[in-house]
């Protein structure tokens, strides 16, 4: 056999053949061998970025998708101008500041949908999935992309030859590290623009590349991003894209429904077992009937059924009343194969698996007498204090859970529904039918020494609204939050509210949003946050303003510190109040925040506005979204049964 040399040019030649996408993905299996992204791009004489997004493309499509339009799309630029940023809250005066862009006023609710409604309908080059994960804020599918924030200041100072220190001093003053990055800029990108296909394909593939290749792509998109991009592009990395976008994840399900004309409620249902960008895949290839593939099973997350909004004067008796503890919610997944192997998790509200973080609630798990369950319940705490026993509150729980701060106290878990039984879907049986399932599952092991002991959660029928009364005050005269009011005929709806489930709370407490902040003043200027602007949600889902809070305790108020940096909550909005030694000075914050505030009374301002009287905070809600906070009509509702004795 003779071998015969080929030139370099003769390979090149063969590489660009059908392209330069083609060409970029077929370079890197050229005779077995695998390049480096940066070798790549250096052979094609291209961005190192795009090799590594058509690569993406390859992977996630196959070969025959790369074809010479593979990567057209609109110009990503355009989608943060046009999309993100007037999606994002972001206040005018910041925009301007910032990055150089005038979004025009804030838009309504019915607006943001309506944007998000054409987001979606319109071909922009990118899938109805990609668009999705852009409106959720989380194109990496629950993944982390791994990128952090050191590493964007790092290329951030390596492009425009700043010093990382310089820009480490200015975050500590900025608190958002996608506004630090984007001030290095300029205002328009450098032309050709960057497609949004582009920037999404590389940013999908991120979670499976080196740390340094994922800095040489990163770096290759950043140089070529004016400020609006740069700054979208950073809070998509960090998977930080969603304060502000305040678009309810049922919400933009029926939208999806809508573009694809299938039934509402069975995207819904999908979307509490699925995320919605996979659902939304899953109807771009397989339409409708590829639905019904998506099922509850266990060790698949799904998002739990929600009581919906207080009894009322409409309830129908009789009742379920049952406890309502102040803790985490949490569903219990246990799996068992052929061989007798066992799988177990422990699902939060948000589906993430918390079984690390919670020592001994596999244990429980493990316990449950069944080869393949789903048991809903909640994960509380019992305080202990001068000898005493008190229940504990969410805050408490969750602060000696992540470490923030260590309290005495005794975990329990107490089960209050059962979704799945050995292959068995109970979703739709009767809450009875439910209760008394869960019961026969639990009861024989709720008096096992186990490190978390599990119990059936206590209630009793409620025949008329004076048994509700004389039960709500008893769970309240044990400490607990008050209690829950379910329909015996109830189906377990998932990731939905519903009136089948309603709350029976101390009316003189609401779940609020903290929609600003104030800056406690000194002899030498700003020392940090002293007080809080609350909201309340309106009908249309806009925050209303209805009273001013003091701060908490340093524990609580280095959590609310840390949450806005994180989360980049400062809007770049001032506010100012009256105050009784002059006015008050402050930020508008994005709503993100979740408080529970007691009030002695509600009082109506000269432009005849409620507000809160003496509102104090007594437990933060890191569980809670903003999107589910109390509405401002609940508070007129407070106030009219004071005057009506």
């Amino acid at each position: 056999m003779t071998l015969q040399r080929v030139s370099d040019d003769a390979v090149l030649d063969w590489l660009l053949a059908d392209g330069a996408a083609a060409a970029a993905a077929r370079s890197r299996r050229v005779l077995g061998l695998r390049f480096s992204t940066d070798d790549v791009a250096q052979m094609l004489d291209v961005p190192p970025h795009l090799p590594f997004a058509v690569e993406g493309l390859a992977e996630q499509e196959g070969e025959d998708a790369l074809k010479k339009d593979a990567l057209d799309a609109i110009p990503f630029v355009s989608l943060c101008r046009g999309a993100l940023l007037p999606l994002s809250g972001m206040a005018r005066e910041r925009a301007r500041a910032l990055l150089g862009v005038d979004p025009g006023e804030p838009l309504a609710t019915e607006a943001r949908l309506a944007l998000a409604r054409r987001f979606l309908g319109q071909e922009i080059g990118l899938t109805v999935e990609e668009r999705v994960a852009l409106l959720m804020g989380d194109v990496f599918a629950g993944r982390r992309g791994g990128v952090r924030r050191d590493t964007l200041l790092a290329l951030a100072a390596s492009l425009d030859l700043v010093s990382f220190r310089a820009l480490r001093d200015r975050l500590t003053r900025v608190a958002d590290v996608a506004a630090v990055v984007a001030e290095l800029r300029p205002v328009n990108p450098p032309p050709p623009p960057l497609t949004a296909r582009e920037v999404v394909l590389t940013l999908r593939r991120l979670p499976r590349a080196g740390q340094i290749e994922r800095g040489v792509v990163c770096r290759s998109l950043l140089q070529r991003m004016g400020r609006c991009e740069a700054y979208f592009f950073c809070r998509l990395l960090l998977r930080k894209g969603t304060p502000g976008f305040d678009l309810q994840r049922e919400d933009l399900a029926r939208l999806v429904a809508e573009r694809f004309g299938v039934d509402a409620e069975a995207v819904v249902s999908a979307a509490a077992i699925a995320d919605l960008p996979e659902v939304t895949r899953v109807l771009e290839r397989k339409g409708e009937a590829g639905l019904r593939r998506i099922r509850l099973q266990p060790l698949v997350a799904v998002r739990p059924a929600l009581a919906g909004p207080s009894v009322d004067e409409g309830a129908v008796f009789p009742v379920w009343f049952e406890r309502k503890y102040d803790g985490i919610r949490l569903l219990l997944h246990k799996e068992t194969d052929a061989a007798g192997n066992v799988l177990c998790a422990a699902f939060t509200r948000q589906r993430n698996d918390w079984t690390e973080l919670i020592p001994g609630i596999e244990t429980i798990a493990r316990a449950l007498p069944a080869r393949r369950v789903i048991v809903d319940g909640e994960l509380h705490a019992l305080v202990v204090e001068q000898g005493r026993t008190r229940p504990g509150t969410v805050y408490e729980l969750h602060a000696a859970l992540t470490g923030e701060r260590r309290v005495p106290l005794r975990m329990r878990y107490a089960a209050f529904d059962v979704l799945y039984l050995d292959g068995q879907d109970l979703t739709s049986r009767p809450f009875t039918e439910r209760r008394s399932v869960l019961e026969r599952l639990v009861r024989p092991i709720a008096g096992w020494p186990l490190p978390i002991p599990i119990i059936v959660s206590d209630g009793q029928i409620a025949s008329s609204r004076d048994d509700l009364r004389r039960l709500f005050q008893f769970f309240r005269g044990q400490g607990y939050e008050g209690g829950v009011a379910k329909a015996p005929d109830s189906s377990y709806h998932l990731g939905r509210r519903d009136r089948a489930w309603m709350k029976m709370k101390p009316e003189i407490t609401l779940d609020l949003a903290l929609i600003g902040a104030f800056y406690s003043m000194g002899s030498g200027g700003a020392r940090g946050f002293g007080s809080y602007l609350l909201g309340a949600r309106s009908g249309g889902g806009e925050m209303l303003e209805v009273g001013e809070v003091a701060g908490v305790d340093r524990e609580g108020t280095l959590a609310i510190t840390q949450t806005i940096a994180a989360h980049g909550l400062l809007s770049g909005r001032a506010i100012e109040r009256p105050g009784a030694t002059g006015a008050k000075i402050g930020v508008a914050l994005l709503p993100a925040i979740v408080v529970t505030v007691r009030f002695e009374g509600i009082v109506r301002d000269t432009e005849g506005r409620l507000a809160l009287r003496d509102p104090k905070i007594v437990a933060l809600r890191p569980d809670k979204p903003a999107a589910e906070c109390d509405l401002a009509s609940r508070i007129e509702e407070i106030s009219l049964r004071g005057r009506l004795g």
